[in-house]
């Protein structure tokens, strides 16, 4: 019988810039322990950098996986992603 091992993942909410202006990433709230659970702050987060940017934003879906865009007037343009704990860059 073969020992049963589980890999523990955690997902987090990132924003990121992908046009205009660069800007510090911003993390969300807390740590999620499946992506459904995370689609509730993606879209906080994504509506939060809306009013933040006076911009537009929506909502989607990629590759299973919600997914927000807020445009800002000034031509900043974030994407609001969930990712598991293995997908993070390390600093180590």
């Amino acid at each position: 019988m073969g020992i049963l091992t589980i890999d523990p993942v955690a997902y987090v909410v990132v924003a990121e810039v992908v046009h205009g202006p660069n800007a510090d990433p911003i993390l969300g709230k807390g740590l999620f322990c499946s992506i459904d659970c995370a689609a509730h702050e993606v879209r906080d987060l994504t509506m939060a950098l809306g009013l933040q940017e006076q911009g537009a934003t929506f909502l989607a879906r990629r590759e299973g996986r919600p997914i927000g865009i807020a445009v800002a007037r000034g031509g900043r343009m974030w994407t609001v992603e969930v990712r598991a704990s293995r997908e993070l860059a390390s600093n180590g």
